[in-house]
């Protein structure tokens, strides 16, 4: 009697992937038959969700992967990335060294903008106007001082990402594999923002890429391993241009530039007390 057969399972236990002599099986598909047919994005999918997406709804999943690949410096993680090139680590270490530098603060603000649209998304499923809805969240993180999660940028004020993957989301609505509810809500939440505000507020790339993920179903809880799998991309290639450069220990600024920022507050310079110097005798 097989393990499946009889329903034991071993001290790990996996949906996910099935090794045996010469044969890997990935949510019980084939390698051979995932390769050169199934893309990263659909795979990806595969992989969290067990299915693989309907074929526009995968394009979806390659299309945000690739939206957030990279900010250039303006992003603390790449920035660390180049840093550490410069300081003879490994490569491996190069990209480690900017992807720990992703989380609540930097990246997280996918995960957030998720657990918005879906508390919106129940309160709009229960009967409630999408407008109404949003106009109360908007207004309640305004109350908290707080900013809503996936809604301005510090360089972008019309983000080509943002109007790109929101199109190519609407174009996969109208051929029916996704709702279009979260896009729409997205859209909503910015407006009521932007009215709170009385100035433009425009959504980020964090937000559009939340719409998506929510409607492609995927749970809140994975969001922050997209960002990573996707800025991963300029980590490697940040890290790599430094190491062709062979750039020694270069810090986070020019020189001149440190000099003037990197000031002192603490005390003014002293000597050590009479007492230390005896005991030191």
């Amino acid at each position: 009697m097989t393990e499946q057969s009889s329903g034991r399972k071993g001290w790990w236990d996996s949906s996910i992937f099935k090794a045996e002599p010469n044969k890997l099986l990935y949510r019980g598909y084939r390698i051979e038959d995932l390769l050169g047919r199934v893309s990263y994005g659909e795979m990806v999918y595969l992989m969290v969700k067990g299915e693989l997406p309907r074929k526009n709804a995968g394009r979806l999943m390659d299309a945000l992967l690739v939206a957030a690949c990279d900010h250039g410096a303006v992003s603390p993680a790449v920035t660390a990335s180049m840093m550490a090139a410069t300081c003879g680590v490994t490569f491996n270490s190069v990209i480690a060294t900017g992807m720990n530098l992703l989380g609540r603060i930097h990246g997280g603000a996918v995960e957030e903008a998720m657990r918005v649209y879906l508390e919106a998304g129940r309160e709009v499923e229960d009967g409630r106007e999408e407008l109404e809805v949003c106009r109360e969240i908007a207004r309640r993180y305004k109350e908290n001082k707080h900013f809503v999660p996936g809604y301005g940028h510090p360089v972008h004020d019309d983000d080509p990402r943002v109007k790109k993957l929101l199109e190519m989301g609407s174009e996969v609505v109208q051929l029916g594999e996704i709702s279009g509810r979260y896009i729409s809500i997205s859209r909503t939440m910015g407006e009521c923002i932007n009215e709170n505000s009385r100035r433009h507020i425009p959504l980020n790339v964090d937000a559009a890429i939340a719409a998506l993920l929510c409607e492609l179903e995927l749970p809140p809880e994975t969001a922050m391993g997209y960002i990573c799998l996707s800025r991963g991309i300029g980590l490697m290639a940040h890290g790599y241009e430094e190491y062709r450069k062979g750039t020694r220990m270069k810090a986070p600024c020019p020189p001149d530039i440190l000099k003037e920022e990197m000031t002192y507050s603490g005390p003014s310079e002293r000597d050590l007390p009479e007492e230390r110097e005896k005991n030191k005798e």
